[in-house]
């Protein structure tokens, strides 16, 4: 078997966490354990250092901008489920 990633490994935590309480109450930790998933996810699609080199600096830009846009949408949904 492989290492997992950090992020993977993340996620696999927290749904181990939600069935070692009882899997009939795993309703109650389904936010968590796909906030853990979003937060994974956030990372492969937005990265928080993501940069643009097309050389055409007004598409750089923009690209930039909606990536930052895109990740703090799906950030602020983790935290959203996380509140729960």
């Amino acid at each position: 078997m492989t290492e997992l990633s950090l992020t993977a490994q993340a996620v696999l935590d927290a749904a181990k966490d939600a069935y070692s309480i009882n899997y009939s109450e795993f309703h109650c930790c389904a936010d968590r354990v796909a906030a853990a998933a979003l937060r994974a996810a956030v990372d492969l699609v937005a990265p928080d250092d993501y940069k643009c080199y097309t050389g055409n600096l007004e598409w750089d830009a923009g690209m930039e901008a909606r990536t930052d846009d895109i990740r703090e949408n799906l950030l602020a949904i983790a935290a959203e489920l996380e509140a729960q």
